[in-house]
């Protein structure tokens, strides 16, 4: 799965993930086209959306479907139908529609299932989208709705449960879907697990994607799986590889997430296990081409099976994408960058809890706190910097993909390093010169990071993207790994023009 509805890359980066697709036998790929940042398809049968700076014409489109056709890859086009559709109703021309949770407590809002706008809408949409995508297949989201809290669903919801209005809801779009010859895919994560009395309302052809990120056991899949089998409909798997959880890298436990689907969904002759679609999110959060190998193994998971995957994956994916020969300093390379991804689910300092995922500090109040911490998190990523520095000659193929894994492990270096070396300063610093020093050598190499970050970015999306140095919304960055950089960047350059600042800080603040 492609996220250009978070933000659209070039039109090259996408053929190139059908090519690698293709070349790993994986069948299909779901392509985002919209969500509450925008619209990545400028849509010519309906005007005045949110529509991204660098949406891809309708003729784009279609020729990347049909580029993907010729490499044996369907494309699957995502458009949100109910949550996520800030493309809509942040136009002033749609507001009306919006929705959202009766409490008014959370960050996700959704369309007003009950206006009849809302299925004339889609009923537009669904036809531009099912003209430019060969696909016998269109997903219509609905993930992480919440609605309820406008004047039209409260009248609603007098006469009718939520269920009921649920299931009317996505029927009718489902009709829609098969109007246009189209089967109908949803998110399961309501109709499936949060509001499960939706499932059994729902027309048995729509096809339930279950998403849950942070499984790694099969079981509790195979029992989602079974209960929609038992209502008799027809289920895929939806495991990630970056998701909300992760930042640069995607850790350890996330493979295991990807083995679970794997062996719930491939581990039955059941017609209705429709098989597992991978699933990545938020290409700002990441260096585009670093994560390749993670496709790698969900490829071989997917066609030969976890085991093989586990002993293998990487084995091949070095071999055959950096035309590099496997050895121990591969393997441990590997082992140690899923080992060692930071999480944001690692809330404690603890080695238990694996390295937390933070954002660089940026601020007098980040660095404020941070000299108070008692301890500094362990750097992983130095090793690995070096490792990879080692194994640059044996490259034959794909360098600029071995540079972007190596631009990765370098940004999660630096990450950790800036946090240990102001822990250090604190509890050792005597004198206004050491910390000139300090200050001037952290800038610097601030500096040399944020380039190398922007000349990556530059080459695989557009240069004026607003995801790469504009906070969305006007709100503070969020999955934005540049413009983290970038505004560290620029608050240490601001301290090293004026150590005396940063040296008070650190005295200001430094233990007992």
């Amino acid at each position: 799965m492609v996220d250009a509805a978070r933000v659209p890359e070039r039109l090259d980066y996408y053929r190139r993930v059908i090519e690698f697709c293709a070349e790993w036998e994986l069948n299909a790929v779901q392509f985002r086209l919209a969500d509450d940042q925008g619209s990545a398809l400028r849509f010519a049968s309906v005007p005045n959306f949110v529509i991204h700076k660098n949406a891809l014409t309708p003729e784009e489109m279609r020729g990347l479907a049909e580029y993907g056709r010729s490499h044996g890859v369907d494309l699957i086009p995502e458009i949100e139908s109910f949550g996520h559709t800030g493309y809509i109703t942040r136009s002033p021309q749609y507001a009306h529609l919006l929705d959202s949770d009766s409490l008014g407590e959370s960050e996700f809002t959704g369309m007003i299932p009950v206006h009849p706008e809302t299925l004339q809408l889609f009923e537009q949409l669904y036809r531009e989208v099912a003209a430019i995508f060969p696909s016998r297949y269109l997903h219509g989201g609905c993930d992480e709705v919440n609605w309820g809290g406008s004047a039209m669903s409260r009248k609603a919801l007098q006469t009718k449960t939520r269920a009921e209005i649920w299931a009317g809801y996505l029927n009718s779009l489902a009709q829609l879907a098969e109007a246009r010859k189209k089967q109908f895919f949803v998110w399961g994560d309501f109709v499936l697990h949060k509001e499960p009395e939706i499932l059994a309302r729902l027309d048995k052809e729509i096809v339930i994607m279950d998403w849950n990120y942070r499984e790694t056991d099969s079981v509790p899949l195979r029992t989602a799986l079974a209960k929609v089998r038992a209502n008799g409909s027809r289920a895929i798997g939806a495991p990630a590889l970056i998701n909300y959880q992760w930042g640069p890298r995607a850790g350890t436990e996330q493979l295991r997430n990807i083995d679970a689907f794997s062996n719930a969904y491939f581990g039955t002759n059941d017609p209705g296990s429709l098989g597992v679609i991978l699933t990545n999110w938020v290409p700002s959060r990441y260096i585009q081409n670093s994560i390749w190998d993670g496709f790698a193994y969900g490829a071989v998971a997917f066609k030969e099976g976890t085991a093989a995957a586990q002993t293998s994956a990487f084995r091949r994916f070095v071999e055959r994408h950096y035309g590099a020969e496997w050895n121990e300093t591969w393997s441990e390379v590997f082992q140690a960058i899923y080992d060692a991804a930071p999480s944001a689910a690692a809330r404690q300092r603890s080695p238990a809890m694996g390295l937390r995922l933070t954002v660089p500090w940026r601020s007098d109040e980040e660095l404020s706190a941070l000299v108070k911490i008692e301890s500094s998190e362990p750097n992983p990523f130095t090793r690995l910097s070096s490792q990879l520095a080692k194994l640059k000659p044996s490259i034959h193929k794909n360098l600029s993909d071995f540079q972007a894994f190596a631009l990765c492990v370098e940004c999660l270096e630096s990450l950790f390093w800036r946090e240990a070396v102001i822990a250090q300063a604190a509890r050792k610093m005597q004198h206004q010169e050491a910390a000139s020093s300090l200050i001037q050598n952290i800038a610097e190499r601030d500096r040399d990071l944020c380039e190398k970050l922007s000349r990556d970015w530059d080459r695989g999306r557009p240069p004026d993207s607003a995801a790469k140095l504009e906070p969305l919304f006007g709100m503070e960055p969020k999955d934005q790994l540049v413009l983290e950089w970038e505004r560290a960047s620029a608050y240490s350059s601001s301290l090293a023009q004026n150590p005396q600042r940063f040296y008070r800080i650190l005295a200001a603040n430094k233990p007992a």
